[in-house]
């Protein structure tokens, strides 16, 4: 029993040295909780930074879609297909102290399918062909003579395909060979400008326009 008490003795002694010469937090090697709450505190932070910066970029990005005030909007009216329409129009808004400008543009105008026959060198070849399809009940045609198609026999403009259509088929039973070609012509419309609201006068006119004769009118940044 007295060996017993002097080893428990001997082993106290034993730990308060070694405690005494190595500190507690050395000789039990841990991870320290410290590490783990400032890596919690700078990821708290990266995020609050990342947000911040989203929010800051948010504030800085131009807006896409603003609307533009009527201060800065200008004014276009048409197509008028006839010079004196445009002229009438022009004349009331001068009534109405509201200046505005005409500006001719060239469009093509679109004026149906050309039925056809080709492959003539001479005129005579032309009329010949011509006045065989009159003694098989073909009468309408011209002789038109272009670049790319020199006297050519028309046997009509349709403005209707379905039409031209059925008048190919025609033409090819009786034993020719009929072609089609989309046929234009350059016109000159117009266009008036105007960087004003119209007035209520102006407006029922304008809405008049829009009905009867198709005309639009279109707003567009001024410059």
């Amino acid at each position: 029993m007295k060996i017993f008490f002097y080893l428990l003795l001997l082993s106290n002694i034993v730990f308060a040295v070694v405690q005494w010469l190595m500190p507690y937090d050395q000789f039990f090697s841990e991870s320290r909780p410290i590490a783990a709450a400032e890596q919690l505190r700078l990821l708290n932070e990266t995020t609050s930074q990342s947000v911040s910066q989203i929010e800051n970029q948010a504030q800085a990005a131009p807006t896409l879609v603003e609307s533009i005030p009527k201060e800065q909007l200008c004014y276009t009216l048409g197509p008028f297909k006839q010079r004196e329409q445009a002229q009438e129009i022009i004349q009331r808004f001068e009534q109405n102290q509201l200046p505005v400008t005409s500006r001719p543009s060239v469009e093509k105008e679109y004026l149906g399918l050309m039925v056809y026959i080709d492959g003539h060198t001479t005129r005579q070849q032309a009329r010949k062909t011509a006045k065989s399809l009159a003694e098989k009940g073909v009468r309408d045609y011209m002789i038109v003579n272009e670049d790319d198609k020199p006297f050519a026999l028309s046997l009509g403009v349709f403005g209707l395909k379905k039409n031209a259509d059925r008048r190919i088929q025609r033409i090819e039973r009786l034993g020719y060979d009929v072609k089609s070609e989309a046929r234009y012509r350059n016109r000159t419309i117009y266009w008036l400008d105007y960087d004003q609201p119209e007035n209520d006068n102006l407006q029922r006119v304008i809405d008049r326009l829009k009905i009867e004769q198709g005309v639009s009118r279109i707003s567009r940044v001024c410059g």
